[in-house]
This record gives C-alpha cells, sequence and structure tokens, in this order.
C-alpha cells in the first residue's frame, strides 16, 4: 500500500514537470517581448505615483464609498507604462483620468540577468468618494 501511494506522489510530481512550459529565449526576440514574471524575471515596483484627482460631479451617482479601475498594461525597460488597457471599467470619464495618471506613474523595471526587461502588469486602482 505505502509503495502504491510513494509511487504515486512520484508520478504527480513528474506529470506537474512534464506540463510546464517550455520557454525557447532568441537573444534578438526576446529583447522586444515582455516576459511573464514566473519565467526568473524579478518584478517591477512602484517608485512613484501622483495623486489622481477627479472631481466628484464626474464620479457615478451610484458609486457608493468605492469602486475599482483594473488595467493591464506594458512596462518598458525604464519603467514607463505603455499601452495601456482597460480590464475593467468604471465610466468613460473615469477610466481616461486614471488612465492619464497612471502614464505618470514610475517603476523599477523587471530585470532578468541583471538586465532591464520588458513586461505587463495588471494594476488595480481603488476610485473613492
Amino acid at each position: 500500500m505505502r509503495r502504491i501511494m510513494f509511487a504515486t506522489l512520484l508520478s504527480s510530481i513528474t506529470l506537474t514537470a512534464a506540463a510546464a512550459p517550455v520557454m525557447h529565449v532568441d537573444d534578438d526576440a526576446s529583447a522586444s517581448t515582455s516576459r511573464p514574471i514566473s519565467t526568473g524575471v524579478t518584478s517591477p515596483r512602484l517608485v512613484y505615483s501622483a495623486p489622481i484627482n477627479i472631481p466628484a460631479s464626474e464620479l457615478p451617482a451610484t458609486l457608493g464609498g468605492s469602486a475599482k479601475v483594473v488595467l493591464k498594461l506594458d512596462l518598458d525597460e525604464t519603467g514607463s507604462p505603455t499601452n495601456i488597457r482597460v480590464l475593467q471599467a468604471l465610466n468613460a470619464d473615469v477610466d481616461e483620468r486614471v488612465i492619464e495618471g497612471v502614464r505618470h506613474f514610475r517603476w523599477t523595471p523587471a530585470v532578468l540577468n541583471n538586465k532591464p526587461v520588458p513586461t505587463d502588469i495588471t494594476l488595480t486602482v481603488e476610485v473613492q468618494r
């Protein structure tokens, strides 16, 4: 019974390792594409954020205490956000103000092998009344 259980545990580890994706690295192509954090890339850190002021008149009347705007953005090798997209919107006016504010944020870049690399992140901005 113990041998069967041990063999089952070992086979599940083997299957997990076999199912892991293989990533081929090509130095020329990899320099311009973003990489997920799970491939040995150290995650970027926010070093500068400016307050985003939205007039109460632009906030939806149905907004209680707070709401969230979820953004997907690419960080370049300098830590600057590019290609900002809204994943979870509040309304068009608020979304545009949040995007404009996030354009001024700065991060330390993601790093792979002691070199800054582009990466993409998901950012949740909480909007409070």
